[in-house]
């Protein structure tokens, strides 16, 4: 029994060390390292002037978030959308910036909540008179096409199977081309994606885009479960720092920012080719 009070002091004063250590070891953290896909404007792209980082509006995010937290942050290109992937997925990289919510990826992903923005699959018709529409019930019958790379998960492909009138085509520039020529009823895209790619190419006052979409899916921050760097703290402070701003509207000013931004890089991309 003499021993009693020296090992209860012990468990003590392990127990009160534990959460000290864990909050320590996240304060060594200084740097995170992000990625994703490359060709996604407005929400990220490789920079003209640097081709080794992704700018765009979740760049601009999550460099919103690390800097309140005095974290310095590299938004690095790592190649497509899959490669990049895989690279947060082995802890290489410490956060995805375009993650999509899927069951398989949580098991090496932890995804931020609230999410940054929700994605929309909208169907984009001719700035014309054209068919009455209030759910993707009424695109039955009509030609449509999307992107084959589009990767807007399980639900939207088996749609697309069971949809035989919905066509596959290499680019989004080929899809509207279709569109506008009158070789299709309806595009289907995601909607920010879709305004980038249109304003850039002066196509906006030819296309219109239905409402509701037919498809949406969130937009997340996901750390890698290999990350050093991943940790209740930082878990913690990116749900808490994407709340304050998804409240303030920061995500959605960000994406209308960087649309102009991506557009204003065409110009810039022109005018210096002449």
């Amino acid at each position: 029994m003499r021993c009693a009070v020296p090992l209860k002091s012990a468990l003590l004063a392990l127990l009160l060390a534990t959460p000290l250590a864990t909050h320590a070891a996240a304060a060594k953290c200084d740097r995170l390292i992000a990625t994703g896909g490359a060709n996604n404007p407005p929400f990220l792209w490789r920079d003209p002037q640097n081709p080794k980082r992704l700018v765009g509006a979740n760049a601009d995010l999550l460099k919103k978030i690390t800097d309140s937290l005095d974290l310095k942050l590299d938004v690095l290109y790592t190649g497509d959308a899959p490669k990049a992937l895989e690279q947060v997925r082995s802890g290489r990289v410490d956060v995805l910036a375009d993650a999509v919510l899927s069951p398989s990826e949580l098991a090496y992903l932890d995804f931020i909540h609230p999410s940054i923005t929700n994605l929309q699959m909208s169907a984009w018709v001719r700035q014309e008179p054209g068919f009455l529409y209030s759910n993707r019930e009424d695109l039955a019958g009509r030609a449509g096409i999307y992107v084959t790379t589009a990767g807007f998960g399980s639900a939207f492909d088996s749609y697309a199977k069971d949809n035989p009138n919905l066509r596959s085509v290499s680019s989004l520039a080929k899809a509207l081309s279709a569109l506008l020529a009158g070789k299709a009823d309806y595009v289907l895209h995601e909607r920010y994606s879709l305004i980038a790619y249109a304003a850039r190419q002066g196509l906006l006052a030819d296309i219109q885009r239905l409402d509701p979409p037919v498809f949406i899916r969130g937009l997340h921050f996901a750390v890698a479960h290999d990350s050093a760097c991943n940790g209740p703290w930082l878990r913690g402070q990116l749900a808490i720092k994407m709340t304050e701003l998804r409240a303030a509207g920061v995500p959605q000013q960000l994406l209308v920012d960087n649309i102009e931004r991506w557009k204003q890089q065409s110009a810039s991309t022109r005018n210096s080719q002449r």
